[in-house]
């Protein structure tokens, strides 16, 4: 019964952590001649050049004829694909909430394979 328990407890987090990690990447419609791309700082991207080179950074910057990273500076002309990432970034808090009901979830389950408690048995 103890396997069975441990089991679903490690289920139950993998379960978390997955959800807890899910973004996509989101194509970004770019063109040089439309001006800055619909990207904000903060928002990590995926940037293809024309020559088919894959750079991945978190925005830092936007200038007016480029993308600027930490170590990456892509200008508007050099982009072919533009994708960025969004929709699975969780904040502390939500990422806390998260971890803590997963927990709860641990707990419950280990409650419910605990078995009924005992009685008085008395009756005499």
């Amino acid at each position: 019964m103890k396997i069975r328990f441990w089991q679903r407890a490690v289920a139950t987090l993998f379960a978390v952590s997955y959800l807890a990690g899910c973004a996509s990447l989101q194509n970004v419609p770019f063109a040089p001649s439309s001006g800055k791309p619909a990207v904000e700082v903060g928002e990590s991207v995926v940037v293809t050049t024309k020559t088919g080179q894959k750079k991945s950074f978190t925005v830092t910057s936007i200038e007016s004829d480029a993308l600027v990273g930490a170590n990456s500076r892509v200008s508007y002309a050099e982009i072919e694909r533009l994708e960025v990432k969004r929709g699975g970034e969780m904040t502390p808090g939500k990422r806390g909430l998260l971890i803590g009901a997963a927990v709860l979830g641990v707990i419950a389950v280990a409650a419910a394979a605990g078995g009924g408690g005992g009685g008085s048995g008395g009756g005499y």
